[in-house]
């Protein structure tokens, strides 16, 4: 049998492995990027409604950029797509409270937050958890009625456990760049920029059997033929990834396998402009309900549509029954929701002792031909996984 050879295969098509395969590709190695879907993107998904002649999208995962995530933006400029840059408009983030829609403001206890807010300036983040140490910023009660829901939106899962310095961390930012914004046709735009290198080969709907290592390299075997590489790139989601490296190294399958992670439902809304009478809004946030957030396309006004996605706590409702919660939140009838989109996003749960963990598969990956990038690493955000990777690159370039 035929086999084709690389010197570099990168398994999966998220931004961590399409990062991985442009900064590989400006090190001039050929590579394949493999991907198990029928698309690319992982969770920069923009999808466009199924209307003749509309070019109305809406998020189905990440959502926004900002100009501190400076090594995304070095790559969309080398992509050339950093024209595609696009603001957002400025409309605030909501909390839901008993079927009414509030201001974060009108639930907080001022006077507990006066009180408890000059810890800023002398409580550290390291060994502590997102309750632990926001808790006593703002308050315990402040805490518990509305920065629990506030910080749980960002990984759409409980976020009282993960590590405090996880969720939000301090970057030099670019000022010649919009402070937070998405692109012209959604992030997903991203993602094909970097693939229109022409050095960068994907194949989608692959789905792999087999992953041998060699003395010159690597086997990997699917179900429509087999390819060799000199180097391997992990970079799918954290439930495959032990599988995939259990045959190579079991040592790193089983650290890895330690790492919890979330499954998010999320349910896509489209609506004409005037369907409900909600004023503009970035972010719905509720207080005790089945779903983390909604997000709004708000941010990027149309004159025709409006657009939610909703990111559903998993297992718990059915796809009517998310279907009828958007529509009491929306304050709409079922008929009036023109376009519908549901995916499934996995994210990693952080825990304190997390990053030791990672160094631990750093040290398991030393003189290794064996890569791995994703948002189990550093951190959720897009610009952490680029990073990962950029760095993962770094080191096979020096091997």
């Amino acid at each position: 049998m035929f086999m084709e050879k690389y010197d570099v295969i990168v398994v999966g098509a998220g931004i961590s492995g399409m990062s991985f395969a442009h900064y590989a590709a400006k090190a001039d190695y050929k590579i394949l990027v493999l991907e198990k879907s029928d698309r690319i993107g992982g969770t920069f998904h923009s999808t466009t409604m199924e209307n003749e002649g509309s070019d109305f999208w809406i998020e189905l995962g990440a959502h926004t950029c900002y100009n501190s995530y400076r090594n995304l933006i070095e790559v969309m400029e080398d992509c050339s797509i950093d024209d595609q840059i696009s603001p957002r408009a400025k409309v605030p983030f909501r909390v839901l409270v008993n079927g009414q829609v509030k201001s974060f403001t009108s639930q907080i206890n001022f006077l507990e937050l006066l009180v408890s807010v000059p810890k800023l300036f002398s409580k550290k983040k390291e060994g502590e958890t997102v309750e632990s140490y926001y808790g006593s910023i703002v308050g315990k009660k402040n805490f518990k009625k509305v920065f629990s829901a506030l910080f749980s939106a960002v990984p759409s899962q409980n976020a009282d456990d993960f590590p405090a310095d996880a969720l939000f961390k301090k970057r030099k930012r670019r000022k010649d760049v919009l402070k937070h914004y998405t692109m012209k046709n959604g992030l997903e735009s991203i993602i094909t920029g970097i693939a229109n290198n022409p050095n960068i080969e994907i194949k989608c709907g692959i789905e792999i059997v087999e992953i041998i290592q060699t003395d010159e390299g690597f086997k990997v075997k699917t179900k429509s033929g087999e390819f060799f590489s000199t180097y391997l790139s992990i970079c799918t989601s954290l439930t495959s990834v032990p599988k995939l490296v259990n045959n190579i190294a079991p040592d790193l399958a089983e650290k890895i396998s330690g790492i919890k992670f979330q499954e998010i439902e999320s349910l896509g809304a489209i609506v004409s402009k005037d369907a409900t009478a909600l004023k503009p809004f970035a972010g719905l946030v509720p207080i005790n309900d089945d779903f983390f957030s909604a997000v709004s396309r708000d941010t990027v006004p149309d004159e025709n549509y409006r657009g939610f996605t909703f990111h559903f706590k998993p297992d718990i409702l059915s796809t009517e029954q998310k279907l009828e919660k958007v529509c009491k939140v929306l304050g709409i009838k079922k008929d009036q929701i023109l376009d519908t989109r549901e995916k499934l996003n996995i994210v990693p749960s952080l825990r304190l002792g997390h990053y030791e963990l990672v160094d631990e598969i750093d040290q398991l990956l030393e003189d290794q031909n064996l890569f791995l990038s994703g948002n189990y690493f550093a951190g959720l955000s897009i610009e952490d996984c680029v990073c990962r990777s950029k760095a993962e690159v770094d080191r096979m370039v020096k091997t």
